[in-house]
């Protein structure tokens, strides 16, 4: 099994490359904060994915697109972990996952029970953000978890109208596959970002 910090879904790169720039210490300020550090991790990690895979769209098919999710995107997280010394990854909403493997922990899965209710009450699931820094394990620093949307290029993959050769790859490489059925503005799930304590940028937890 893969180390949680590697556990990603394959589609749905938008949600963190289309924010604003998270905040940045200042030479005067010190060392930048958990929330700054779990910020700049989380943008780093989706514009880097979603540059990696409308590269790989552009020259092959959504079905090579599925297999490349799978095998480059935890390579992409490992070096977005190394470089902010965090924890990160994505999970999906309840019945709805790509891989059993991506399965939520306890404080992921309440977050996004959260999320699931504010969408429904109209809160668009890009502007779903929460941030905890009190009551955490020991060696956690911060928790931040952020929901992210069904995009139109996601519905490749995650929409209900899939081409058959990507169903046929998306049963080969993911049997017991729910994420499917999407529409675009769809909560699909949040990053996530765990930020240890006494552990400064570049330095793998």
């Amino acid at each position: 099994m893969k180390p949680e910090w590697m556990f990603v879904w394959s589609g749905l790169l938008l949600g963190t490359a289309a924010a604003a720039p998270p905040p940045t210490a200042s030479p005067e300020a010190g060392a930048p904060t958990p929330q700054q550090r779990a910020q700049a991790a989380a943008q780093d990690f989706g514009a880097s994915l979603k540059a990696a895979l409308t590269a790989q769209l552009a020259q092959s098919d959504t079905t090579a697109a599925v297999a490349f999710c799978r095998d480059e995107a935890p390579k992409i997280a490992a070096r977005i972990v190394a470089t902010h010394g965090v924890r990160l990854g994505r999970v999906p909403v309840a019945g709805r996952q790509r891989s059993p493997a991506n399965s939520p922990e306890p404080w992921q899965t309440q977050g996004l029970a959260r999320f699931q209710a504010r969408a429904a009450a109209g809160t668009p699931p890009g502007e779903l953000v929460e941030v905890t820094d009190s009551g955490l394990p020991a060696g956690v620093s911060l928790r931040w978890m952020r929901g992210i949307a069904v995009e139109p290029m996601c519905l490749a993959c995650h929409g209900k109208a899939l081409e058959p050769a990507t169903r046929a790859a998306l049963q080969r490489l993911y049997p017991t596959d729910s994420a499917t059925g999407f529409a675009a503005g769809d909560l699909r799930g949040a990053l996530w970002v765990e930020v240890p304590a006494g552990r400064g940028p570049g330095t793998a937890p």
